[in-house]
């Protein structure tokens, strides 16, 4: 699809990675494309066995829109044959910011950002529809959310119609609200829903709150296969304190309704069946 031109050579290790794309508009459609090419790492910036993928962010008036490609194995020169598409409506152009930003992920999807580029679409109509290569912005480190983040895999037996959910381990419950909560139990609350309703609710066992507690139980749901797509499920992290009132550490939902890695989480479950998929996920109230 794409005519790519030969690699060059990388310069200083402590460079980041650059970028070759190309943008274009349609009218008809009323939206922006973003062909994303080819990028290039440096050598020392390669991890065996890690994945990359390119995430599109779109700030107009109308909103923020996201779009990224699909997971590659991350190689030197790493080559997406994709078009990104955001609505935008013409007269939003000239204020729109458009962001895209190089993510890794481990064999856990725990992903990190490698580098970024914005772009403000007011002075970029000019350059529409010219591939160019450009240096990503290395980033500064990424802002904890403050309620940790959670290892757990899903997978679906299509034989038996059932869904099994193992919550594994979560990392970092703490921020300075919930301080006096620390040494107390924490579970984990799992609510399957089709798409709005909620059908059932399952709970692990307590485990004693330490900052990185452990769980390894498994949660098993009854999902007709015609159910599953339009299926999701939700996962809150408890905390009881010593009066037994429960407060909510941290939640997080899986399912196609989002996006980023609880959408992949599932997409990969969907793609795999009787295959356990582990990823960590963040934690947000």
């Amino acid at each position: 699809m794409w005519i790519c031109s030969p690699w060059k050579r990388a310069g200083s290790c402590n460079q980041a990675p650059e970028l070759r794309y190309s943008l274009a508009y349609d009218q008809q459609k009323a939206e922006l494309h973003v062909a994303l090419l080819e990028g290039k790492a440096q050598r020392s910036s390669t991890d065996a066995g890690c994945h990359c993928y390119i995430l599109g962010t779109l700030v107009s008036k109308s909103g923020i829109a996201e779009a990224q490609t699909e997971l590659k194995k991350k190689v030197l020169h790493t080559i997406w044959e994709e078009v990104l598409r955001f609505p935008l409506m013409e007269e939003e152009m000239p204020e729109g910011t458009l962001t895209l930003t190089l993510r890794n992920c481990d064999k856990f999807s725990r992903h990190s950002i490698v580098g970024e580029l914005k772009l403000s679409l007011s002075n970029m109509e000019e350059s529409f529809g010219m591939a160019r290569w450009e240096r990503l912005k290395t980033p500064e480190k990424e802002p904890s959310t403050g309620h940790g983040e959670v290892l757990l895999s899903i997978s679906y037996l299509p034989a038996a119609n059932r869904l099994l959910v193992v919550i594994i381990k979560a990392k970092n419950l703490h921020s300075k609200q919930l301080k006096d909560l620390l040494g107390n139990d924490v579970s984990v609350k799992v609510t399957l829903r089709h798409q709005s309703l909620k059908l059932k609710k399952k709970q692990t066992k307590r485990a004693k709150h330490k900052i990185n507690p452990v769980w390894n139980e498994m949660i098993m749901f009854e999902v007709p296969h015609e159910l599953l797509r339009a299926s999701s499920v939700e996962l809150e992290m408890l905390n009881q304190d010593g009066d037994g009132q429960s407060h909510v550490l941290g939640k997080c939902s899986l399912g196609l309704h989002v996006t980023g890695t609880e959408r992949n989480h599932w997409e990969e479950m969907l793609r795999n069946p009787r295959r356990q998929i582990a990823m960590w996920h963040q934690l947000h109230l």
